[in-house]
This record gives C-alpha cells, sequence and structure tokens, in this order.
C-alpha cells in the first residue's frame, strides 16, 4: 500500500468546537465522559442533561465524523468514532475531538484511531504515572501514513463489514452463555426447590421432605461484604470492601461455609472451604444442623434473598425476613445426591462457559488484529474479503 506519512494536525482540525461559559441554562446536552467510552465503542449510555447542571468539563463539541481520543487516563484506551447523528453531543474536556479534514476519510480514521499505530503513540507521549495525560498538541504531532482517498474508503469498507461479522459472532455467544447460566439456575430451583414455593409456603413435596423455615433448617449469622474481586467459590480471603474492623464486629467462620451478601454484594452465593474472619455486613452459615452443607449452598442461591430491609434505605438482606422463607427439606442422603448432581452439571456447565470466553477473547483479539493490519497496509483487503 502506497501510503506518505503525515502529522495528525495537517490533515484535521483538533477541538474546533465548544459550548460558551455562557450558554442558556437550559440548553440541552447529551454528555459522554471518559468512563463512558472504551475502545471503539460505548461502554455506557450518554447522559442528558441541561447545560446548567453539566459539569464544568463538558464542553467539547461533537458532530458525526469525529473521533474523540482520550488524553488523561491513557491506559484506558479510550477512543470513539461517532458514526451517527450527533445532535447536542458534547465530551469532557479530558478528550481531544478530531475533525478530518478533505485528505482524511472520516471512517478509515475512526479506524485507525483504534488501532496499536495510533493508541501506541498515545501511551508513548502519556505523562504521569497514577494519571498519565497527554494534551492536545500531542495527539496533533501524532504520526499516521495515509494511503490514497480511495484505499482509506477500501479498507474502512472492509474492517466495517469483518468487524460486524466478528461482533456478531461474540454477541451469539455472550447469547450462550447466558441461555447456560439461566438454564442452570432454573434446572437447579427445579431440583432444590421441588416445587415450594419459598414465600407462601405452597406446593407439593415429594415424601419425606418437609418445609420449615430457613431459620429452624440452619443458623443464620452476620459477616462480612464480600467485595466484588473476590466473589467466587472456594476459598474467601479476609478481605472487606469497608475495610478494617473493631473485634466487636467480627465472627468467625470455619470451613465449611456459606456466604452471601448482606449489602453490596447481594445475589452471590459462595461456599467456604478454608477459616476466615468474616465482618457483620455479610450474611452466613456454619452451623447447618445435620443438613448437608453443599445443598444448603445451592439452596440459597435459589431463594429469593433481595430483600429490602425496612430500617435501612439500603436495598439488602434483613437475616430475620429471610429466616422466614419457607424452604424444602429432603432427608439427608437425598441432600447429598441434590449437591452431587448440581455440582456435576454446575462443572460441566462452567467448563462450556470459560470454553464460550475463551472464544470470545480469541474473536476480540482477531477483530483487532484485522484493524491493526488493514490500516497499516499489513492486510491485502481484496484477498482477505474475499
Amino acid at each position: 500500500m502506497s501510503a506518505t506519512t503525515y502529522r495528525l494536525k495537517h490533515l484535521a482540525g483538533l477541538n474546533l468546537r465548544s459550548l460558551r461559559e455562557d450558554e442558556p441554562e437550559d440548553l440541552e446536552c447529551v454528555y459522554v465522559d471518559i468512563s463512558a467510552v472504551g475502545r471503539g465503542r460505548l461502554v455506557a449510555e450518554p447522559q442528558r442533561m441541561r447545560f446548567g447542571d453539566a459539569p464544568t468539563r463538558a464542553r467539547r463539541l461533537v458532530r458525526r465524523g469525529d473521533t474523540i481520543i482520550s488524553t488523561v487516563r491513557t491506559y484506558l484506551r479510550a477512543v470513539w468514532p461517532v458514526t451517527e447523528a450527533a445532535d447536542g453531543l458534547v465530551v469532557s474536556t479530558g478528550f481531544t475531538v478530531v475533525s478530518p479534514g478533505p485528505q482524511l476519510d472520516p471512517r478509515f480514521f475512526g479506524w485507525w484511531a483504534q488501532s496499536d499505530a495510533c493508541i501506541d503513540q498515545v501511551v508513548a507521549r502519556s505523562v504521569g504515572v497514577s494519571y498519565p495525560a497527554v494534551n492536545a498538541s500531542d495527539i496533533g504531532d501524532l504520526r499516521i501514513e495515509l494511503p490514497h482517498p480511495a484505499r482509506q474508503r477500501d479498507i474502512a469498507d472492509f474492517l466495517d463489514a469483518e468487524t460486524a461479522r466478528i461482533d456478531t459472532l461474540i454477541e451469539t455467544k455472550r447469547q450462550m452463555i447466558a441461555l447456560l447460566e439461566s438454564r442452570f439456575r432454573a434446572e437447579a430451583a427445579r431440583t432444590i426447590l421441588a416445587g415450594l414455593d419459598p414465600v407462601a409456603g405452597t406446593g407439593d413435596l415429594p415424601p419425606g421432605w418437609r418445609r420449615p423455615r430457613l431459620g429452624v433448617a440452619v443458623e443464620l449469622h452476620r459477616g462480612f461484604d464480600l467485595p466484588d474481586d473476590h466473589r467466587r467459590d472456594g476459598s474467601i480471603p479476609v478481605v472487606s470492601s469497608g475495610g478494617a474492623s473493631g473485634y466487636h464486629d467480627v465472627l468467625a467462620c470455619q470451613p465449611p461455609g456459606v456466604v452471601t451478601g448482606r449489602y453490596g454484594t447481594v445475589g452471590g452465593v459462595y461456599f467456604v472451604d478454608e477459616p476466615y474472619w468474616p465482618l457483620n455486613t455479610t450474611l452466613f452459615v456454619s452451623d447447618f444442623r445435620g443438613n448437608d452443607p453443599r445443598w444448603v449452598y445451592h439452596l440459597l442461591k435459589v431463594l429469593p434473598l433481595n430483600i429490602d430491609e425496612e430500617k435501612s434505605a439500603v436495598t439488602g438482606i434483613n437475616r430475620n425476613v429471610v429466616g422466614q422463607l419457607y424452604v424444602p427439606l429432603p432427608p439427608v442422603p437425598v441432600q447429598h445426591n441434590l449437591a452431587r448432581t448440581l455440582d456435576c452439571v454446575g462443572t460441566r456447565q462452567q467448563a462450556f462457559v470459560e470454553r464460550l470466553s475463551r472464544q470470545i477473547d480469541l474473536l476480540r483479539e482477531r477483530r483487532q488484529a484485522q484493524v491493526n493490519a488493514a490500516v497499516t497496509g499489513r492486510l491485502g483487503i481484496a484477498k482477505a474479503a474475499a
């Protein structure tokens, strides 16, 4: 691919349009902050707001065909080409808005800005360790190899089609993961609850099963609030999202144990097989009263635990309310069999999920490799398209 190297500032305008300080207070804006942008896409919805309510950094005006490049926290690789109508779209001053000129095809530049050829230059120019940043002049100094305009359009057409195909495959695999997880939850609920309504206590149970309250079947304690990055089965480290706690707030949980967050981490249930010291914002079970611990683990995963506590403005679990839920109580040998069955099914399901997740990672890597190769001329577009 025959290409000439330019400085970006010779091919595009930078931050050409901005809101004035004296704009009307009721002017409507659609605001995009740094946190809403990923590499080539939005990861959160733009916020619609009045100018008078907008942050002071909400100043850069954007039009269709522009590409925004983050100049702060550059390790995030926040780049977004604006390909749709952009009426009222305003972005943070933490972005440089690049408006391609006549020589630079907007779609080609949007793809180039997502490539390593661009991102590596931005990161290399960044100053600072904890908050690396560049300025607009650094963006203007980026070097871009620019092919002929017709070639730019061919590359953009190819990447539009190829990445759309890959994105469709990724979305299909995400849906498969969601379906697998939904089916497992539904099967676990059918297996464990056996038709019992935990709130009303109604439903016909198999012979020999009882329907006590949860607080009778097991003893509920209070523990600590498990942070997101430690939400997993298996051993749970001594970590609290709220920091250290005084000894009056601490209760010991010896394995085996089952924990679930009372606030913040409501909905996650975890099996404990190593000792730890929980703080008191977690609900946990260590006294199973003769019941199989793994069965209790599966039971808590299918119970409606996301219950508002009347005494708090924060959604959470009131152990006294949860303790009043009806639970199916089969004989212990049946509990063992149910737990083993669900463990085996869950292991197989998790293996499928991990395989699909790996396939998604490989598709993402292929997508980025296609972008990198196409915009730098290392990929023969006609041959690849065929």
